[in-house]
C-alpha cells in the first residue's frame, strides 16, 4: 500500500523506498502463500480456491472492487479539482448513484429467481463498462446534471454484481469454509479496492503529464489555431480594458490554464477508458461461471 501510495511521488522504482517495499511484498506474499499451503493448520485454507466457482468469483471481485473504488474517488476528485465544485457538491453528484442502486437491489433479487445469476453478473459487468465508456465523453463544459447521470450510470451496473456474485462464490463451498472463503472473499475485496484507488490517483498524475506533452506539440506560434486563439483571448482582454502591452502575458497565462484544464479532462477520460476496458474484460471470466452452481455437499451427521 506504502509503494502505490508513494510511488507516483517517488518516481516509482527509481526510489530505493518503493524498490525495497516491492521486494518485502512479492517476498511477504509468496512466503504467506507457501506457509498456508504447506502448514497443518493454517489460518486460512487457501486451498478452497481449487474451488473454480469460487476462484472465478474472486477474480471479479477484484475487477468489480478496483473499478468501483477506483471511479468512486475519481469522480468527486474531477469535480473538486478540475470543475471547480465544492465538497458539498461534488458529494452531490454520488448520491442520485447511491439512490439508483438501492432501488435496483431489490429487482434483482426477483430477477435472481428467473434467470441464471451468471447471465445477472454477466449484464452487470456490461453495464459497468457501458457507463465508463459513456463517461469517456467527459468535457471541461459539462453541466452538474450530466455528471450525475453520469455517475448513475456507473452505479447502476454495480446493483447486478454485489449479491450475485457472493451467491455463485459461496454456492459450492461447503459449510465448514465458509469462514475461510469469507475472509478471503473479503481480503480480496478491500485490497483490489485500495489497490485500485491508488491506480487511479497515480493514473491522473501520469496521464496528465502525457497528455500536457502531447497537447504542447500544438502551443506554438507556428500553430494557427494556437496563434488564433491566443489573439482572441489578447482581444477580450483589451476590450475589457486591460493595457496592450501587459494583455498579451495575461492572455498567455488565462491559456495555459485552460491547456491544464484540458490535459486534466483527457487524463480522467482515460482513466475512465481504462475502467470500461477492464469491465469488458470480466464479461467473458462471468459467462465460465456454473449456469445452475450445485449446493456443497454436507457432511454427514
Amino acid at each position: 500500500q506504502i509503494m502505490m501510495d508513494r510511488g507516483e511521488d517517488d518516481d516509482w522504482f527509481s526510489s530505493s523506498l518503493i524498490c525495497t517495499f516491492a521486494v518485502l511484498a512479492f517476498v511477504g506474499i509468496f512466503g504467506a502463500v507457501a506457509w498456508l499451503l504447506y502448514t497443518p493448520k493454517p489460518i486460512v485454507n487457501i486451498r478452497i480456491l481449487a474451488n473454480r466457482n469460487f476462484a472465478l468469483c474472486s477474480i471479479l471481485m477484484v475487477v468489480m472492487a478496483s473499478v468501483l473504488y477506483g471511479s468512486a474517488v475519481v469522480i468527486p476528485q474531477l469535480a473538486q479539482q478540475v470543475l471547480g465544485y465544492t465538497a458539498t457538491l461534488a458529494g452531490l453528484v454520488l448520491s442520485p448513484g447511491a439512490l439508483v442502486l438501492a432501488m435496483l437491489i431489490p429487482l434483482v433479487s426477483r430477477l435472481q429467481q428467473v434467470m441464471p445469476t451468471k447471465y445477472i453478473v454477466t449484464i452487470g459487468f456490461v453495464v459497468l463498462g457501458l457507463g465508463m465508456t459513456y463517461s469517456h465523453n467527459l468535457v471541461p463544459n459539462i453541466s452538474f446534471n450530466a455528471l450525475v447521470v453520469m455517475r448513475t450510470f456507473q452505479a447502476a451496473g454495480l446493483a447486478f454484481l454485489f449479491a450475485p456474485l457472493s451467491t455463485m462464490a459461496f454456492a459450492r463451498i461447503r459449510r465448514e469454509d465458509n469462514a475461510d472463503a469469507a475472509a478471503l472473499f473479503t481480503m480480496f475485496r478491500n485490497v483490489s479496492g485500495s489497490v485500485g484507488i491508488s491506480l487511479a490517483i497515480a493514473m491522473i498524475t501520469e496521464r496528465t503529464q502525457v497528455r500536457m506533452a502531447h497537447l504542447s506539440l500544438h502551443t506554438t506560434p507556428l500553430d494557427l489555431g494556437f496563434t488564433l486563439t491566443l489573439q482572441q483571448y489578447q482581444q477580450a482582454l483589451m476590450t475589457q480594458g486591460h493595457i496592450a502591452a501587459a494583455s498579451g502575458q495575461t492572455a498567455a497565462g488565462l491559456l495555459y490554464q485552460t491547456f491544464r484544464q484540458q490535459a486534466s479532462i483527457l487524463a480522467y477520460t482515460d482513466i475512465f477508458a481504462a475502467c470500461a476496458i477492464l469491465a469488458f474484460c470480466a464479461v467473458p471470466v462471468a459467462l465460465l461461471l456454473a449456469r445452475r452452481p450445485k449446493p456443497a455437499a454436507q457432511p454427514a451427521e
